[in-house]
């Protein structure tokens, strides 16, 4: 027994202590078995990409050198993946009590969205049960109509077509018109579709008590289908990334549902106008200036989401084409006013693009290389390279058990790796877009309940699954290749069919909607 009574008292203080954030104990099991996982799979992966670089070496060839630096390359992914997100942070579901309710504008721009998406939009900014508040709706499309429902609804309408302006800089340009011609100390954005909980500024307001808080991200929710085929709910990053994220300070502006303070906004000269879209360069540069964005992660506000492959074409090429910008133009490795660990968390987005856009490709290639050229350095050696790549992946799987337990990480590869033409579009096309040249921007939402399945955007798709099934049996029926490493390569051959067929199956597939989330019925179109 302790000699001192009172020393179970100062124990389970230190406890107290060390705990004192929301979630921290109970989320301990998981962030110990996440960082034993991570630490396994980096050692794993190390010994791995040592082992194929040194068979490499005494075997070059350019579709083993092609193959060791694909696998290098998504291994650095893992790395920083491994380093930093396996620690989460929450936040309590009621958000943090405020003092005051300090004042606040509610931006809603819109371009030519229907105008029964505007409506219901606007009729739920009017239920928000907060007070001071004055709403500005930003229309970028003049429409009469739209000027009629929100001065039915009390609130301010600006138009800068109206104003004589031109439309300069896109979402942006609209944010800092809208900036311009308001007061209050904090201001709501909400895309013309993002359909507010009433008690959001409750729930956010209580952050702006901390002095240096810039924003706060709330987590962003969709209508979507049953079993979300495009993975437009995106859990990893909603419910893992963005945790891990904020636990760095280094939480990503989503550009909808995000609170923020104007003087922090005012002092780095509005809204940033260098990219295509506001939300990652503002968030960006308000950290690398000091200030600090939370992320809040609960859905107070639910939007429209693409729902044909030729919109989430459109909208993940934009996300790409920003994102690489950042990574050639001002990368975070040379971001004044970032520490090393913020560096990682948005050094993360841009090399999952940078993966996704330029190294998948690669892997769909070299078994074709393979089958036309007859050789590679693993022939002979394909008992170690299972029992080292199936430990390293073992590993990996687990690690992604954990950093992501509310999330399917296969879904989040599968689609990554699908939409590899547009991330290497956009990954190319952002080497041509330096500062001072931007690139033209199209509203996502302008026909949101468009029907379209065409086979047209999956014609890359279709050519290499067509050239993986057939190489095989061509290469074994013409003697190219020996049978062995035919039989060996045609794993990876089976890999990538299996799964580049997921997003062909769900083009051809008609989604199902439940009665809750059919947006047609929610907007009333």
């Amino acid at each position: 027994m302790s000699k001192n009574p009172f020393s179970f008292l100062r124990a389970a203080c230190r406890k107290r202590l060390l705990h004192r954030r929301y979630r921290e104990l109970e989320d301990r099991p998981r962030r110990l078995l996440a960082l034993f996982f991570s630490l396994l799979t980096v050692i794993l992966g190390a010994a791995y990409i040592l082992w194929v670089g040194l068979v490499v070496y005494q075997n070059p060839g350019i579709q083993d050198a092609l193959f060791l630096g694909a696998e290098t390359a998504a291994f650095l992914l893992l790395v920083i993946l491994a380093c930093d997100f396996w620690h989460l942070r929450y936040h309590r579901p009621e958000g943090l009590g405020s003092m005051a309710h300090p004042a606040v504008d509610i931006f809603v721009p819109c371009c030519g969205e229907p105008l029964a998406v505007i409506g219901t939009t606007l009729r739920a900014v009017a239920e928000i049960s907060y007070s001071p508040v004055r709403v500005y709706v930003l229309d970028d499309g003049n429409s009469p109509r739209v000027a009629d429902l929100a001065r039915s609804l009390g609130f301010n309408y600006l138009s800068r077509p109206q104003a004589g302006l031109a439309l300069q800089d896109y979402k942006s340009g609209n944010l800092n018109f809208g900036l311009a011609r308001s007061q209050g100390e904090l201001i709501l954005v909400l895309d013309a579709d993002q359909v507010p909980a009433a008690d959001i500024l409750t729930r956010l307001t209580g952050f702006f008590r901390q002095e240096r808080v810039a924003y706060v991200q709330s987590k962003q929710a969709f209508f979507l289908p049953e079993g979300d085929p495009f993975y437009n709910r995106d859990e990893v990053f909603y419910d893992a990334v963005q945790l891990g994220n904020d636990q760095a300070n280094a939480v990503i502006s989503c550009g909808s549902g995000v609170l923020y303070r104007r003087r922090a906004l005012e002092e780095m000269g509005g809204f940033a106008t260098w990219n295509i879209v506001e939300d990652l360069t503002t968030s960006y540069e308000l950290v690398s200036r000091g200030w600090k964005g939370i992320y809040f992660p609960y859905a107070l506000s639910r939007g429209l989401a693409p729902q044909t492959l030729a919109g989430v074409y459109r909208q993940r090429y934009q996300w790409c084409l920003d994102t690489m910008r950042l990574f050639f133009w001002d990368n975070p490795l040379f971001k004044s006013g970032l520490n090393f660990r913020q560096r990682r968390h948005f050094l993360l987005v841009m090399s999952s693009y940078l993966v996704s856009g330029a190294v998948f490709p690669v892997f769909c290639l070299i078994p074709l290389l393979v089958y036309f050229w007859g050789d590679s350095s693993l022939l002979g050696r394909e008992t170690a390279y299972w029992a080292l790549r199936g430990a390293y992946l073992g590993a990996n799987i687990l690690m992604f058990r954990y950093l992501f337990p509310r999330g399917s990480a296969l879904k989040q590869f599968k689609m990554l790796f699908g939409l590899f033409p547009v991330y290497a579009a956009a990954t190319l096309a952002a080497l041509f877009y330096p500062p001072g040249r931007k690139p033209a921007y199209r509203v996502n939402n302008r026909r949101p309940f468009a029907d379209s399945r065409s086979w047209r955007p999956l014609s890359l798709h279709l050519g290499v699954i067509a050239l993986h099934l057939a190489l095989p049996f061509l290469s074994l029926w013409l003697g190219w290749v020996m049978p062995r490493l035919i039989f060996f390569n045609a794993v990876f051959s089976a890999v990538i069919i299996w799964v580049l067929a997921d997003l062909v199956l769900t083009v051809n597939s008609r989604p199902r909607w439940s009665p809750a989330l059919d947006p047609r019925r929610f907007y009333g179109v």
